[in-house]
């Protein structure tokens, strides 16, 4: 971690806007996921950041009567001000619990790549903001999630796949179910692999950085300690590019922001899963 650190660190202080926020591509047009992205690097590495003007911007993304663009937009917003210790412009409680509910996987936008993530982002959320409304959706929102396990243990739609699993994983466990009744161990055994670590559906090539993340985040949960952990590193590494961000592939790519913070955090638990 940290030969890597100080580069991570340089590749994202360069993507900040004068204007506040964050953007991957370098221009004056920050964005809400590049700028909690950035800020959770720093956060991961310890890098101390204040900054007036991401403030401001961060707290533009909330209409006046507490709503946001999306739950995305509430998502990224939200929680960046919450790694900076930071308070919101006004309560987004009403905006959140609103939006929690049961949806149709059907309908969701195609670039989703899991049917859990409103869901995964919501219950964050509320977790994080101490809002105690969802627990009256509590039983809904667990036999919604349940519904998707597959009989190889996983979680999907159509199929298993290790990103809906990882992100199942994360919503039960925030709703205190007892995830170690689910057996994903089995799953996510089936998605380990050789060459790259973890790949997203078991038998496949090649494999990416969020797949590894996934892999990282659903182990870290059921306390499973992968057979290649090595591997994992090796390949995260590989990803690192000559200006100190990360790609999506070992075999190159563009960095951005968010397959930084994959990298990062994929080390952060890959290495305590380690010991």
């Amino acid at each position: 971690m940290d030969g890597c650190k100080e580069r991570a660190v340089n590749y994202v202080m360069e993507r900040k806007c004068k204007k506040g926020g964050f953007c991957f591509y370098r221009l004056e047009e920050p964005n809400a996921s590049d700028t909690y992205y950035a800020l959770s690097i720093l956060y991961l590495l310890s890098t101390n950041f204040k900054d007036e003007n991401t403030l401001a911007y961060l707290r533009s993304l909330q209409n006046n009567h507490g709503s946001y663009q999306s739950v995305y937009s509430a998502f990224y917003s939200i929680k960046s001000l919450l790694l900076l210790n930071e308070e919101l412009k006004c309560d987004p409680t009403p905006y959140i619990t609103r939006n929690l509910r049961i949806y149709s996987v059907d309908n969701l936008p195609e670039e989703n790549t899991s049917i859990f993530e409103p869901m995964y982002y919501l219950i964050d959320l509320c977790f994080a903001l101490k809002i105690g409304q969802y627990d009256n959706f509590k039983n809904d929102i667990t036999d919604f999630v349940l519904n998707f396990q597959k009989d190889d243990r996983g979680f999907g739609y159509t199929r298993s796949t290790l990103i809906e699993t990882s992100q199942a994983l994360v919503i039960l466990n925030l709703l205190n179910y007892p995830i170690n009744i689910l057996k994903t161990e089995h799953f996510i055994k089936k998605c380990e692999n050789p060459i790259y670590g973890f790949v997203n559906v078991p038998d496949t090539s090649p494999s990416f950085i969020e797949h590894i993340y996934a892999g990282a985040i659903a182990s870290n949960i059921i306390s499973y300690k992968p057979c290649y952990i090595n591997q994992c590193i090796e390949i995260i590494r590989k990803c690192q590019n000559n200006n100190g961000g990360f790609s999506r592939a070992a075999d190159g790519g563009i960095s951005t922001l968010e397959n930084t913070y994959y990298a990062i955090r994929s080390l952060k638990l890959l290495s305590a899963l380690k010991i």
